[in-house]
């Protein structure tokens, strides 16, 4: 296949590009080429050009919100999903647009609601964006663990101490390639320049936009601090092993997490604990090669509930080994091979080792933690 190359034709402003895919570039209209700017590989095409285009502009992140009135339940039935396509498109009269990838169920909600709400996350509000980017089943309601109000004028749910707010009702939707373009004529608005700068995110990868959202604040250390939870390592991990695997993931989860701490440090008790991290590491990766490739973090953790233990450690290692000193900030790395799990061993003494009445049959009493 020829290489994609996108061309700058010399003269005046505005300058006039044309994206082709030639074998040889000398000439065109017999006009030098000034500027040739090219990707490499068989593979290249302009599709590929164009994601790694829009890898370079920052998005907005948006949560858009609808409601239905459920005549049987006596209630609004209520929705949420994270959206990083959202624009204006005119100013007089206020329109704007946000795309939903097709198939998509809130696509099939807004035909019957006809109206939604437009919310612009504060960099403060990445669960939120997390959170609504997450499949739910449809009995499930979104909006219970998040602060919000109901619009009186149209029964749409408000989050509370977003940016800004925009509630719109349906002009049109069209279907441009692989997602819906709905318009909405803007009727009501807020704006609150009370709360921290928008929340903003660069499509790197192919993470869901959830993961996105929370890596890039990880790696930012913008997350609220009191949003770093366990389960929040754990997605963290997962995200870097599972587009980069356990060896290329590492140095970036160390790294990552004694940034993020040197920004908290006036947060942090326990601070980073090298064994722990490499203990976590392992079983992550074990978990991941266990699993399908194509699954949500969410589904991942749903069918790995031991993970979430918090004293899954002190099942393998004995506590004065774990919480010592050199264990803390050294891991003198062998591997130690339990049922197809490679553990990351700080030491391995006789005496220290047991037997578990886990899928594990032969285990260390080491050191480590995340």
């Amino acid at each position: 296949m020829n290489p994609t190359h996108i061309l700058r034709i010399p003269g005046k402003w505005p300058h006039f590009y044309c994206i082709r895919t030639v074998q040889c570039v000398r000439k065109l209209f017999s006009t030098q080429v000034n500027e040739v700017m090219s990707t490499s590989g068989e593979s290249d095409n302009i599709g590929d050009v164009y994601k790694n285009v829009m890898r370079k502009v920052p998005q907005p992140v948006v949560v858009v919100s609808t409601a239905e009135y459920d005549i049987l339940k006596n209630r609004w039935s209520k929705r949420g999903i994270t959206c990083t396509s959202f624009n204006s498109v005119s100013f007089n009269p206020p329109v704007v647009s946000i795309c939903l990838k097709h198939p998509s169920r809130m696509h099939d909600l807004l035909l019957r609601t006809q109206h939604f709400a437009v919310h612009v996350l504060a960099n403060d509000q990445v669960k939120y964006g997390v959170h609504f980017a997450e499949p739910v089943k449809e009995d499930t309601c979104q909006f219970t663990s998040v602060p919000h109000q109901i619009s009186n004028d149209s029964g749409l749910p408000l989050i509370s101490g977003c940016s800004a707010v925009l509630e719109c009702t349906a002009k049109s939707v069209h279907t441009v390639g692989d997602h819906h373009v709905w318009y909405g004529d803007v009727y009501n608005g807020v704006l609150n320049d009370s709360t921290p700068d928008p929340l903003l995110y660069f499509i790197r990868s192919f993470r869901s936009v959830g993961d996105e959202i929370f890596i890039k604040a990880f790696e930012d250390a913008t997350l609220p601090y009191e949003d770093w939870t366990h389960e929040a390592h754990l997605r963290m991990a997962w995200n870097y092993i599972t587009e980069l695997g356990k060896d290329g993931a590492t140095p970036h989860i160390i790294a990552g997490i004694q940034h993020f701490n040197e920004q908290n440090k006036d947060k942090v008790k326990f601070g980073y604990h090298e064994t722990i991290t490499m203990f976590y590491i392992s079983v992550v990766t074990d978990a991941i090669q266990r699993s399908d490739a194509d699954q949500h973090f969410d589904s991942f953790i749903s069918l790995h509930t031991y993970l979430l233990d918090r004293n899954l450690p002190s099942q393998y290692y004995s506590k004065d080994r774990l919480f010592c000193s050199e264990a803390r900030h050294k891991c003198d790395i062998k591997y130690l091979v339990c049922e197809g799990l490679n553990f990351l061993v700080s030491e391995v003494r006789l005496g220290l080792v047991k037997v578990c009445n886990t899928r594990y049959t032969t285990v260390a009493m080491l050191t480590f933690d995340f």
